[in-house]
């Protein structure tokens, strides 16, 4: 018997071409297909410019081998980005396979704000808050052990907290708040985990024993990077392909600023940081960071690190008080809380450094880019700002000091 090696024939009735359509929205399609020697597989769908499916499909039954039908497909992946899209339409006749196809272009989801958490330390425990848009609070979750540090993802939808030497680590399922999956902590004197942060898929763990790990968003070890001999890492943050790790010195004063290339994990280079803590890390272009901490005698820093020389300097004079807080508001602007109840804004260029806001000695910054709002941790305490007015909007107390806050988006 021989091979049929015609082609079935497609023809797409709707959408027409070049409809817009929003995510979330339903793309009836609408087509006619044939072929004479009988039709297999009927399959519809929507890919991108790199013709990837981006959507579930949909399987067509063949009831003849000349049939019109409608199917809807629903845009139902919140990450699309904005674009030009295909609605493609496949069918097989048993030997041969023909496509049709037709553009559309899909607007992205608007990004909104789902929820802020404020994360207390009760007894033993931690209390996590829900704050609404206007910060009405609700209890969240609990999570047994002391504190070290917190991320959120909100393309997972999920929330990292890591405990520094009682507890487990853990990743909650926001904003349903359940536990998504942990990693066991050891009770020691020293301490365990000391820093997460979060970045794509997923996040980051520091611990003591000298080790950055990095946990995909269902909890699988993804690779692990060793830090110096006597040396633990702290604060870590991926840029332009490279992975930034502030490692301090396990007995005596001493920290590091050492770059890994983040796929292979290997070192590429180290330069001294100021002995002390560091605040924040934050991406300015491809080839500088900008690193902001404490000295060991409470005086803050705020180095400029250009990654083809490895050297830092420090752009500006910083006032004589500890530095508590730093936010980035974009590459060029960033928001500076210090210890004498002032919040300074530091501008890359023109090189500038003057007073924000004062009488709030925020011990967390964060800025809420959808809203371009400015939320601020002081004591017991979350007030929301305007930006850059510095008006206050709302504010919420708690029932003990924030140690954490933290804006989940709906992707």
């Amino acid at each position: 018997k021989e091979n049929n090696k015609d082609t079935p024939s497609i023809n797409i009735i709707a959408p027409a071409g070049f409809t817009s359509y929003n995510v979330f929205d339903t793309v009836k399609v609408t087509a006619q297909v044939s072929d004479p020697a009988g039709l297999k597989t009927v399959s519809v769908y929507i890919m991108n410019s790199a013709n990837i499916q981006v959507l579930q499909g949909y399987q067509v039954q063949v009831t003849s081998n000349n049939m019109t039908f409608t199917v809807p497909l629903i845009i139902n992946n919140i990450h699309l980005p904005s674009g030009n899209y295909f609605v493609a339409v496949n069918a097989y006749n048993g030997a041969n396979m023909n496509y049709a196809y037709r553009q559309i272009y899909i607007a992205a989801a608007p990004q909104k704000r789902v929820a802020v958490y404020a994360i207390t330390r009760a007894g033993t425990w931690l209390q996590g808050y829900t704050l609404d848009s206007a910060l009405h609070s609700s209890t969240a979750f609990t999570v047994a052990g002391n504190y070290a540090a917190s991320d959120v993802n909100s393309y997972y939808q999920q929330l990292y907290i890591v405990p520094l030497d009682t507890g487990n680590a853990s990743a909650l399922n926001v904003p349903a708040n359940s536990f998504a999956w942990s990693l066991q902590g050891i009770n020691s004197p020293a301490h365990y985990f000391t820093n997460v942060y979060s970045y794509g898929n997923a996040a980051y763990v520091s611990l003591f024993a000298g080790f950055v790990k990095f946990y995909n968003s269902t909890g699988v070890l993804q690779m692990q990077i060793n830090t110096d001999t006597a040396y633990y890492p702290v604060k870590t943050l991926v840029w332009n392909n490279f992975l930034f790790v502030e490692e301090k010195s396990i007995s005596s004063p001493g920290d590091n600023l050492v770059v890994f290339y983040q796929a292979s994990g290997m070192g590429y280079q180290q330069l001294a940081l100021p002995s002390g803590s560091q605040v924040a890390m934050f991406g300015y272009d491809i080839n500088d960071l900008l690193v902001a901490g404490n000295q060991s005698n409470g005086m803050p820093y705020l180095l400029q690190y250009n990654i083809s020389a490895n050297t830092f300097f420090a752009p500006v004079a910083l006032p004589s008080s500890r530095m508590l807080s730093a936010v980035q508001i974009n590459s060029n602007t960033y928001l500076l809380s210090f210890a004498d109840q002032t919040i300074y804004q530091y501008t890359w260029s023109p090189n500038a450094f003057s007073p924000f806001m004062s009488g709030v000695a925020a011990s967390k910054l964060r800025y809420d880019a959808v809203n371009n709002e400015i939320l601020a941790a002081a004591a017991n305490t979350v007030k929301e700002y305007t930006y850059p007015g510095a008006s206050l909007l709302y504010s919420a107390s708690l029932g003990d000091s924030v140690l954490d806050i933290q804006i989940l988006y709906n992707h």
